[in-house]
C-alpha cells in the first residue's frame, strides 16, 4: 500500500511527511490587513482540491511559504477580498451540554496534537472514547429502557466498555470494530516506551482506519505522524461526536 510518495519520505530519512503543494490556484486577500490569501490547492496528503489559507504568521512553514509565493505573483493576481456579510444582532447560541463536553475534549487533543507527540494523542483520544462509552452505557442502564434489567459489574477496561455498549445496542458492529482498531493502537501506545509502526498490530490496525473513514479523501503514507494525527484522530473524532450525539438527556460533570 506504501505510495511513491511516502517511500521518498522514509528513504530520505525524514520522520515526519512534508507538505507538498501539487497545485495553486485563485489567491484571493483573506484578510483586511493582507497577512492571509485564500487559495485553491492539491497536496500530496489529499486526493482532491481544497480550500486553503495561507498566513505570514502560520505556525507551519508550508503555510508561510505558500504566502510568501502568493504574494510574489507566482499563482497570478492576488483578487480583491470578498465582501463578508455581518448580521446587524446574533442571538446568544448555548450549546447543549454533550457538545460543551466534546469541546472540551477537543481543546485537550488539539493541545496534544500541538505537541507533536503521536502516543500522547493515541492516549488521550482513546480515553475519550472510554469516557464516552461509559456515560452512554451508565445513561442507558439508568434510564427507562434499563429500568428492571440486571445491572452487573461496571467495565473497567476498554475492550469490556466496547463489548458491553454492543451488547445493549449502543453501538453498532462497524463502530465497535473501529474501537478495537484503536484501543490496539492506545495500548501499544501506553504500553510501549516508543510507538512505532514496527509493531504489526500498530500499522494493521492503522491502514484499516484509513481503509474504513478515509481512503477517499487522503493519499496514504506510512508515516507514523501522519497516520497517528490525520487518520486515527480522524477516526476517533468522527466516533467522538457520533457518541455524544447519542445521549438522550444533558450530560452532568
Amino acid at each position: 500500500m506504501t505510495s511513491p510518495a511516502s517511500r521518498r519520505a522514509r528513504l530520505s530519512g525524514s520522520d515526519v511527511i512534508k507538505i507538498e503543494f501539487l497545485s495553486i490556484r485563485s489567491p484571493r486577500w483573506a484578510s483586511e490587513d493582507r497577512r492571509a490569501i485564500d487559495c485553491i490547492v492539491k497536496t500530496n496528503t489529499i486526493i482532491d482540491e481544497v480550500p486553503f489559507t495561507a498566513s505570514m504568521d502560520d505556525v507551519e512553514p508550508h503555510g508561510r511559504e505558500l504566502y510568501a509565493r502568493c504574494l510574489s505573483g507566482e499563482f497570478g493576481e492576488i483578487a480583491p477580498m470578498e465582501p463578508r456579510n455581518i448580521p446587524e444582532a446574533q442571538s446568544h447560541f448555548e450549546l447543549p451540554p454533550e457538545y460543551k463536553l466534546l469541546e472540551k475534549f477537543l481543546i485537550e487533543v488539539n493541545q496534544e496534537n500541538g505537541r507533536k507527540s503521536p502516543r500522547s494523542v493515541a492516549i488521550v483520544w482513546a480515553s475519550i472514547l472510554e469516557n464516552l462509552l461509559d456515560r452512554m452505557i451508565e445513561y442507558d442502564i439508568s434510564g427507562p429502557k434499563g429500568a428492571g434489567q440486571p445491572t452487573g459489574k461496571p467495565p473497567d477496561t476498554f475492550y469490556a466498555r466496547i463489548e458491553l455498549a454492543k451488547t445493549r445496542g449502543l453501538i453498532d458492529d462497524a463502530d465497535a470494530e473501529k474501537c478495537h482498531l484503536i484501543r490496539r493502537v492506545r495500548n501499544a501506545a501506553a504500553h510501549d516506551w516508543q510507538l512505532s509502526l514496527e509493531r504489526k498490530d500498530v500499522l494493521t490496525s492503522l491502514c484499516a482506519l484509513y481503509q474504513e473513514d478515509h481512503s477517499r479523501f487522503f493519499v496514504y503514507h506510512e508515516d507514523l505522524d501522519f497516520l497517528i494525527q490525520q487518520i486515527y484522530s480522524g477516526s476517533c473524532g468522527m466516533l467522538a461526536v457520533k457518541f455524544a450525539r447519542s445521549f438522550q438527556k444533558p450530560i452532568r460533570d
